[in-house]
């Protein structure tokens, strides 16, 4: 097991609470709440999600006043939010290489000890997620967002997403013509930041982001086709806008503007310049490789996080069983 499991492991009985390992969640109750504790960025294990289920008595919602009250008085709560009847706070939890148990259960300690006390001078009481109604409840994820669940909620999901929905067809034409128009974004920023004096990985982000749901704006919806088809354009898209910035600099800084060249006229003179010394070759290929190495940067992990995201429509897994659509009553706690 990873050093993350094992914390997870054991902070789960120091906070009274259980943790499932498949979902890597800590469920279970804390001073008469129902609570989740999550990672909501695996790329970050400590910074902390603790979530519960409440509602105010008289239907009042928290006010940003409140909200900055809890963050202000309790140093390891970092936000704190309202969605409909679910309040969710960020903790950090732990920092550093070598994360101190003690520190980790200390503050998530004190972060959950601080939230049910808050909610409960506030007049809010534990709850449902979706009716609001005060009922014992099972921790559910459903494509990808957590819920405390009633029984009869729980029933009224599972029917919700068993119902067959209606399949977009992908248009692979508008698809391509989407993720050209979002590879304009990861452009602007390759050439704005090289003029700026740097190569940044954002620009590797923000052109995976843009190429990706571009095409699944205008294309309905992303395939695997539809992946292929990006990464190829990312891989142009990157190459052009390398061009262009260089262009740019040939345009102001080698003299193109004064002998009346355009900017389109640099663009296509980038292969002669590079090949009559005026732009040193191995300067242009060291910068031609950084920025596809940042473009792998970017495009890996947001090309994961998209088909994560579509492996999670349609699953609904309670919280602490087996599997999904576990109908084990036991998991309902009061």
């Amino acid at each position: 097991m990873s050093k993350q499991t094992d914390n997870y492991l054991a902070l789960a009985p120091a906070l009274g609470l259980r943790y499932d390992p498949l979902n890597q969640v800590l469920y279970g109750q804390r001073n008469g709440y129902d609570i989740l504790i999550y990672a909501a960025n695996p790329g970050q294990p400590y910074l902390l999600t603790i979530h519960t289920g409440a509602r105010n008595m008289f239907g009042a919602n928290l006010t940003k006043e409140q909200t900055k009250e809890l963050t202000k008085s309790v140093k390891p709560i970092l936000t704190c939010l309202q969605n409909g009847n679910d309040i969710v706070i960020t903790v950090n939890a732990a920092t550093g290489a070598k994360v101190s148990f003690e520190k980790l259960t200390a503050n998530t300690g004190e972060a959950l000890n601080a939230l049910t006390s808050f909610l409960y001078g506030k007049g809010f009481a534990p709850c449902c997620s979706i009716c609001g109604m005060q009922k014992f409840v099972a921790p559910h994820e459903l494509e990808g967002r957590y819920y405390h669940l009633c029984p009869d909620c729980e029933t009224s999901m599972r029917t919700r997403i068993a119902a067959p929905k209606p399949q977009k067809q992908e248009n692979v034409i508008g698809g391509i013509v989407g993720a050209l128009l979002g590879s304009l974004i990861g452009v602007f920023c390759i050439v704005l930041l090289s003029q700026l004096g740097y190569v940044a990985a954002f620009s590797g982000v923000a052109m995976a982001i843009g190429v990706l749901a571009g095409y699944e704006k205008l294309g309905g919806k992303l395939t695997k086709k539809g992946i292929v088809i990006s990464i190829v354009i990312m891989l142009g898209m990157t190459f052009a806008g390398n061009q262009l910035d260089w262009a740019i600099s040939l345009y102001t800084k080698g003299g193109g503007s004064k002998l009346g060249l355009t900017i389109f006229d640099c663009f296509r003179m980038v292969p002669w310049a590079i090949s009559n010394g005026v732009i040193k070759k191995s300067t242009y290929i060291f910068n031609l490789v950084l920025i596809y190495l940042f473009l792998l940067v970017g495009a890996i992990p947001t090309i994961n996080a998209k088909i994560k995201d579509k492996q999670k429509i349609g699953r609904m897994v309670r919280i602490g069983s087996v599997g999904p659509f576990n109908n084990n009553s036991s998991n309902y706690m009061q």
